[in-house]
């Protein structure tokens, strides 16, 4: 009874303050997924063992926004790492700030936030979401989602999901305790593996070139060890998040033998419920690019999975779209033998051209800082970090002095057996 009186309250509250929030869920019990099955690269609504606790009309009760054929639904999956007050901002760590006008920027837009456990009822057909979610997860275990992050979350009422690596939840520095992680499992919180060492894509090949079943073996030890850890500590577990987002076939082959029904990466886009659940995009929120968060809301453009029924593939400009009016590096569908390459766009050859106008923007950090050469011409960015999509595109717009505006784009890959930086 105190919960109905608490709703009834709540939703007077919105009404005469006109404010636009979900309410948080009553009971959250987002690790009850008791049953899912992984049916990769279908759309059809699974019955009888595909079901998890609870029906879809008592958890359709807590969204405002009215729940939509599962069609028209698109979900932006955010990706957090870690936060600070006061210590410096990097790709990996977010001023706690910065967070807060985030999550108020999701309420003032009235998107619904939603659980690990509502994307996994809609995804595999048991439940109708409104038009535009949010899915929240963080990676790694860090204790400042706990310090940080948490209270934020908790006072906005959103459900998150934690993505552990095993070897890191210690408690000691700057990670998180086991206990930390089952006190936000009572407020919200959910959790799936992110590996038992957090390997990266050179630890990944290195393995492979051990031989095939040195490699399975290595993949069976980070996928299972990890889940039954979890499961040991906080229940249930069926989600998995590729470190760095590097996964190959072999691995993705591997992880419904070990319980999981989905895994996500890191490659930008919106969800719709034709993704394939092994190979979720999401959006990975940088400390230095807030573009990236705001593309993420941005429902008014036509964005989706790049990993959607139609097969098109993150950072894959049209074969139809022209080539660049200048040269560029690298070179429009090229493959570079490098995870940190430098893009270049070489303008000498524009007449007209505003050069206070020029800008660029790739495909998984948004805009970017390029520097220009007034003298050459020459716009170039280098990554801050290794990018571990296979496939890039690159933007570049500018006006003219007459007032026009232009855009070109080429996309190019990321040769996908380099171990180092080159």
């Amino acid at each position: 009874m105190k919960h109905y009186m608490y709703l009834a309250i709540l939703v007077i509250c919105q009404l005469a303050c006109g404010q636009n929030f979900d309410p948080p869920p009553l009971n959250p019990d987002p690790l009850s997924n008791e049953g899912l099955t992984h049916r990769p690269h279908t759309t059809a609504r699974p019955t009888g063992s595909a079901t998890v606790s609870g029906t879809a009309t008592s958890t359709n009760s807590r969204f405002r926004s009215q729940p939509v054929p599962r069609e028209r639904t698109r979900v932006a999956i955010l990706g957090y790492h870690n936060f600070s007050a006061t210590r410096p901002v990097s790709d990996m760590l977010l001023r706690t700030s910065e967070l807060r006008a985030q999550m108020e920027k999701i309420r003032r837009a009235g998107i619904t936030v939603i659980s690990m456990r509502e994307f996994l009822e809609w995804r595999f057909g048991n439940l109708q979401l409104p038009e535009k979610c949010v899915l929240i997860t963080l990676d790694d275990g860090w204790r400042s989602v706990y310090t940080d992050a948490y209270p934020i979350f908790r006072e906005y009422g959103y459900p998150f999901h934690l993505f552990l690596y095993t070897r890191y939840l210690t408690g000691r520095g700057d990670s998180m305790s086991p206990e930390m992680v089952r006190n936000m499992m009572a407020n919200g919180a959910s959790v799936g593996s992110h590996s038992v060492s957090h390997p990266y894509p050179s630890t990944w090949r290195r393995h492979q070139n051990s031989g095939q079943q040195a490699y399975l073996s290595f993949i069976d030890r980070e996928f299972g060890e990890s889940r039954r850890y979890l499961e040991q500590h906080f229940g249930q577990v069926n989600t998995y998040c590729y470190p760095g987002g590097y996964n190959d076939e072999a691995m993705v082959s591997r992880l419904p033998m070990h319980g999981y029904v989905a895994a996500f990466t890191v490659i930008p886009g919106k969800v719709t419920c034709e993704v394939d659940p092994l190979r979720i995009d999401r959006y990975m929120v940088f400390g230095t690019d807030h573009s990236i968060f705001r593309r993420a809301i941005d429902f008014g453009s036509q964005e989706s999975s790049s990993r959607s029924s139609s097969g098109a593939q993150p950072g894959r400009v049209a074969a139809s779209a022209p080539p660049p009016p200048f040269p560029v590096s690298p070179k429009p569908q090229s493959c570079v033998p490098s995870n940190v390459p430098t893009i270049t766009a070489q303008l000498s050859g524009l007449s007209g051209i505003n050069l206070s106008t020029v800008r660029m923007e790739v495909s998984g950090f948004g805009r970017v800082p390029a520097k220009l050469d007034a003298t050459s011409r020459s716009l170039q960015w280098t990554p801050p970090c290794r990018i571990y999509m296979p496939n890039i595109s690159v933007h570049v717009y500018w006006d003219s002095t007459d007032g026009t505006h232009h855009r070109a784009e080429w996309s190019f890959s990321i040769d996908q057996t380099v171990t180092i930086d080159q």
